[in-house]
């Protein structure tokens, strides 16, 4: 799928006189303080769950699983509430819970009252709200032992030396947050997600997300972006949102005295993405002993690639060799193809097309067999593109991806493909192709970059795993390679649906169907696209992000191939046809339909 990153526009600022925020990065959740003045709405207090709920087993197991969810340093001493005397005095686990997901029901055995708890392990939640996958694959069984006391009901007697908490309490006691760091280029904000308990109040919000970006981003993104500089400290908590104003006050090291006007401009660009849901009116931010700044508006908006992505995607197929558009509501007719001229859509078998701000970008599979080549190109918005042949690249070609597309220097934009059961890169204005070094990443089938242009991707072996993407003089490489846990196998595709999502297809583990599944990034969440399409394997999907301006975690559309057939995931999957594309079609031929689908990004 085509990604792009944007550079970013720096609105100029007043010049400062001085300027520096915390340092220390873990977070505690407290209850409310003092009043500072009106909030926009309380925070929520979920029903907790509590040992004496249920007498049935399967049930109790399951609400042992849901006992850590909550304040972080709480956790332990929710947990003990499930158990014996006897069992809470031996039970000293890591302070991180464990989120594991059940691969199959509780199993007990009335006999001895233990039950079985069939898992995947996914990560650790730490005190900052990121999840941490796991480093290596884990499967297995853990085992509760319970017990009747009377007039008291269940407790649990025996338990493994971890606290455990299931995917299903995470979804539903904490949400998705997402903070951003500017990529190392400073063209662009990476987003973070995190995971905050939902129970906190509105007036709490800003200062642990401001901490969590003190505390610095997730490991995996470290080498793709920047922290906030060494020193920075919030002073004080943020006051609740008073007078239609968040009022925000960092230390002077905030922002370095060398270039401080652009600095200024990406922190609070940095700070309007990451508290966009809070935002009020007006952020008032102080660094130092400098006066307030005052920001309204939606100018830091193109400080996030994302923002560019429209509601009503463009749609293209490949049919008769040729790329043709589909039909929907805002062009009803016609059948153009950004950048393409009419005489080079033709042998065309794949294709990826993006646009910049100022570009299109093209990069099309022609010929088959042993004749497959790439051809690419670029060319300004609203003109054609010169396409050149991209040799070294051995047979055996897949699905294109363009993964960098900056507006000012389109000739340095930089493509994917797979060819030969390995990476190659290659660039807009030509060139021999380069193999990717892509250390521990052997038997790669599909990869994909998200919008931002450095979080990637990929299916290896039919395991998913996640990178970034970093490019340097000397090529490109991954790094911050992580497995992934999904709630399937035998993956066979991915692509990015969202800022924090992807959409995966693979096999169900109980019915050993084909199945189509949004996942968070970080695998600990799951939406279900297409939950079962027979034994087909998925061999292409393409999804178009949502934009995350319009709404949070919100998940975007989602193309995809069986075979040649081409299929839209609606609320079951339904085939593309000729009847579907703008333009002519001319005569039916049953034996040429739309295939090998995707999104104009």
């Amino acid at each position: 799928m085509v990604r792009r990153v944007l550079t970013c526009v720096v609105v100029a600022a007043v010049a400062l006189t001085g300027c520096g925020i915390p340092d220390n990065s873990d977070v505690t959740v407290v209850g409310p303080g003092v009043s500072t003045g009106t909030t926009s709405r309380e925070g929520g207090t979920r029903s907790r769950i509590t040992r004496d709920q249920t007498s049935d087993r399967q049930t109790f197991a399951l609400n042992y699983l849901r006992a850590a969810a909550g304040e972080y340093d709480g956790a332990l001493d929710r947990v003990k509430q499930f158990m014996s005397t006897s069992a809470r005095d031996n039970f000293n686990p890591p302070a991180a819970p464990r989120v594991i997901r059940l691969i199959d029901e509780p199993l007990l055995d009335s006999a001895t009252d233990r039950v079985e708890l069939s898992y995947q392990l996914l990560g650790t939640l730490g005190k900052n709200g990121l999840l941490e996958p796991s480093p290596e694959k884990v499967e297995g069984k853990y085992e509760l032992v319970l017990g009747e006391v009377a007039g008291e009901g269940l407790y649990v007697l025996q338990a493994p030396p971890f606290l455990l908490l299931s995917d299903t309490a995470l979804s539903e006691y904490y949400k998705e947050r997402t903070i951003y760091f500017w990529n190392t280029d400073r063209t662009g904000l990476v987003p973070d997600v995190r995971y905050l308990l939902q129970d906190v109040p509105i007036e709490q919000e800003p200062t642990i997300i401001l901490n969590w970006l003190i505390g610095g981003p997730a490991p995996w993104l470290q080498d793709a972006v920047e922290p906030l500089p060494d020193g920075t400290k919030l002073e004080n908590k943020v006051p609740a949102i008073d007078n239609d104003r968040l009022q925000i006050r960092l230390s002077a090291q905030a922002v370095p005295t060398e270039g401080a006007v652009e600095a200024m401009e990406r922190l609070r660009m940095q700070l309007q993405w990451s508290l966009r849901n809070l935002l009020p009116d007006y952020l008032d931010l102080t660094v130092g002993h400098q006066q307030p700044r005052s920001y309204s508006g939606e100018d830091f908006l193109t400080s996030n690639p994302s923002y560019r992505l429209v509601q009503e995607p463009e749609r293209y197929v490949i049919y008769d060799r040729t790329i043709r558009r589909l039909v929907n509501s805002s062009r009803p007719t016609s059948d153009t193809v950004p950048g393409l001229a009419p005489d080079d859509n033709k042998d065309i078998s794949r294709a990826a097309l993006t646009t910049s701000g100022t570009h299109v970008f093209t990069a099309l599979v022609t010929g088959s067999g042993k004749n497959e080549r790439l051809r690419v190109g670029s060319a300004g918005t609203g003109g054609q593109v010169a396409l050149k042949e991209i040799p070294g690249l051995p047979a055996g070609l897949g699905n294109p991806v363009w993964a960098i597309t900056p507006d000012d220097d389109a000739a340095a934009a930089v493509g994917l493909i797979i060819a030969g059961g390995r990476l190659w890169r290659f660039r807009a204005d030509g060139g021999p192709a380069q193999e990717v070094s892509t250390s521990g990443t052997a038997g790669i089938t599909a990869i994909t970059v998200a919008p931002d242009g450095h979080r990637v991707a990929m299916v290896v072996g039919g395991r998913l795993y996640r990178a970034v993407l970093n490019v340097s003089g000397d090529g490109l490489a991954f790094t911050g390679l992580q497995q992934v846990f999904t709630p399937l196998t035998s993956l066979t595709a991915v692509d990015f649906s969202g800022e924090g999502w992807l959409a995966v297809a693979g096999t169900r583990r109980d019915k050993n169907r084909t199945s189509i599944v949004y996942t968070s990034i970080d695998g600990a969440l799951k939406s279900q696209v297409l939950p079962d399409i027979g034994n087909e394997t998925v061999t292409y999907l393409s999804a178009y992000p949502a934009n995350p301006r319009h709404s949070l975690n919100s998940l975007g559309a989602v193309l995809y191939s069986t075979g040649k057939n081409a299929w839209e995931a609606l609320s079951s999957g339904v085939q593309i046809t000729a009847k579907d594309m703008a333009g002519p079609s001319g005569e039916p031929r049953p034996e040429v339909v739309p295939e090998a689908p995707f999104f104009l990004n």
